[in-house]
This record gives C-alpha cells, structure tokens and sequence, in this order.
C-alpha cells in the first residue's frame, strides 16, 4: 500500500474515532428530547438503512442462513440493554466521564469474560492490566473521595450496566464470521434491534420525533450514520488494509475524544479523577491487548 492510502486511511480513521467519541456527547444531547426507547427506535432504523447502502455499494451479501438468526437476536437484545443504560448513563450523569470510563471498560471485562468463558487463565502481565483497570475506575468513579455508593449514583450504576452488557454483546459477535461478514452482521443487528425498541414503545408515539427540531436530528444522525454505520464500517476496511494492530490502536483515542466534545459543547469540567483513571485505565487496556489473549477485545460502540 502506497504511503499516501496509509496516511488517507489514518485520517479516516481518526474521523471515525472521534465519531464514537463524540457520540457520548449526542447522546446527552438527545436525552432532553424525547424518551429512550424512541431515540433507539430512530437511531437503529437509520443506522440499519446505512447499513444497507454500504452493503451494497461494496456489493456484500446481505442475505443470513437460518442458523445466523439466533446469534443475531440475542446480540440485538444486549445490543438494545446497551444503548437504555448508554443513553440513560449520559441522561443522568456526565457525558465525558462516562464516555472515558465505557470506553476503557468494555475491553477489560470482555477480555475476564471471555477468558472466564474459555477456562483460560490470564498470563501475569494480563492480570496486572486487569488490577490496573481496576485501580484506574475506581479513581475514574473517584471511589477513594466519596465511598462505594458513588457506583450507584449520577448514572455511575448505568455506565457499568454499559460495559457489562457489551461485554456479552462482543463475545456473541465474536462467533458470527462463520454465519455472515461482518458488515452484513451490524445490518441484520441493527434492524433486529430497532424491531425491539419498536416493540418496547407499543403506540404510535414512535413518529413524534418529526416534530422535535434540527438540533434533535443533526445529534440523532451522528450517533445513527456517524457513530454506527460510518465508523463501524470505517474501522474494518481499515483493519483489512492496516491490520489489526494498526487499527485498534486509534481506538485508544475514543475516550480522549469523548473528554473533548463534553468540555467543548456540554461545557463539562475536567477533574483530575477522570483524567488520572482514564490514563491508567488506558495503559490496562493496552497491557492486556499486546499478547493479544482474546481477539477483539478492544471492539468499542458503537
């Protein structure tokens, strides 16, 4: 590959990373408007139609044996438990802290799960990541200052809801290559999971949102076509082209980004908790994902 495609490729990247990021912020953002089952409604719906244009201009296959269904079910719903407790959490508490704290989250409990699941016991530079992240959200959740309570406060409880309902989510997904690709996936999943939010709702309250205004729409597109359909698909071409390792690492950039966007549009502050558990936390994730024990630990929302 030429060095101009790796540098075009790094900037879409980044783009895409900070998309995720930003997302956290929209999400706080969409929270005063309307209610969340109805903001997840939308936000699949459209997300599944991008979905669908990028299925075929890359001419994927769109289509699902039988046998792929129950997998995809069964990720829609944590799919559908993540995005109430991720929509809740930004509701409720603070969007950049929040997205610091998700983000580096999901891949340290996928990773314990799956080595849970696996009977696999983490070598001893995994379980000192492990004990970091650990150590690094609790100084995110500043646990040391205002006690254990402070998990089950300011939509905290919502945020490890977050983590642990991905958790299950990446490692249903993580059998799926052998049904369908990976972009015919994330179609199917997000339809399957804007069915279930349509089905939470159960009356025609769906369609108010044609009366909500542009602020409401712009915020619904970004974590719908931005967040979903083009970052998602964005990180796997890279991933092909680049490889993995390349790739995962702009994900480390997310939390960084969710910071940002909180501190620019919500105006949040920057504590030094946050800044502190989001640095070691970090430096937890990339000490288990360097001998690469589990694969795809690092996958982040969407």
């Amino acid at each position: 590959m030429k060095r101009s495609e790796h540098t075009f490729l790094y900037i879409i990247l980044i783009i895409a990373m900070s998309t995720w990021g930003l997302s956290w912020t929209n999400g706080k953002i969409l929270g005063n408007y309307t209610s969340i089952p109805i903001i997840m409604v939308w936000r699949f719906f459209i997300a599944a139609l991008a979905m669908f244009l990028v299925l075929i201009i890359r001419k994927t296959p769109w289509q699902v044996k039988l046998k792929g269904f129950p997998p995809i079910l069964v990720s829609a719903v944590f799919m559908v438990l993540y995005n109430h407790f991720y929509f809740t959490g930004t509701h409720l508490g603070a969007a950049g802290a929040g997205g610091v704290f998700v983000t580096t989250l999901n891949p340290i409990l996928t990773f314990l799960l799956i080595s849970l699941v696996r009977f696999e016991r983490p070598n001893n530079r995994s379980i000192f990541g492990l004990l970091l992240g650990i150590l690094g959200g609790s100084i995110l959740l500043n646990i040391w200052q205002d006690g254990w309570s402070v998990v089950f406060q300011n939509g905290n409880q919502y945020f490890v809801m977050c983590a642990v309902s991905w958790a299950f989510l990446t490692w249903i997904s993580s059998t799926i290559n052998k049904h369908m690709s990976t972009l015919t996936y994330s179609f199917w999943l997000y339809l399957s999971s804007s069915l279930i939010s349509l089905f939470i709702i159960g009356d025609d309250q769906v369609f108010s949102v044609f009366q909500l205004d542009f602020i409401f729409w712009i915020n619904l597109l970004a974590v719908s076509v931005g967040a979903m359909a083009f970052a998602t698909t964005a990180y796997f071409i890279a991933t092909s082209k680049l490889g993995s390792e390349k790739a995962a690492a702009f994900i480390f950039t997310v939390p960084v980004s969710a910071m940002l966007f909180s501190m620019l549009i919500l105006n949040e502050p920057l504590r030094v908790n946050v800044l502190l558990g989001g640095a070691l936390s970090i430096m937890a994730v990339i000490m288990i994902n360097t001998r690469k024990n589990v694969t795809s630990i690092i996958d982040s929302d969407l």
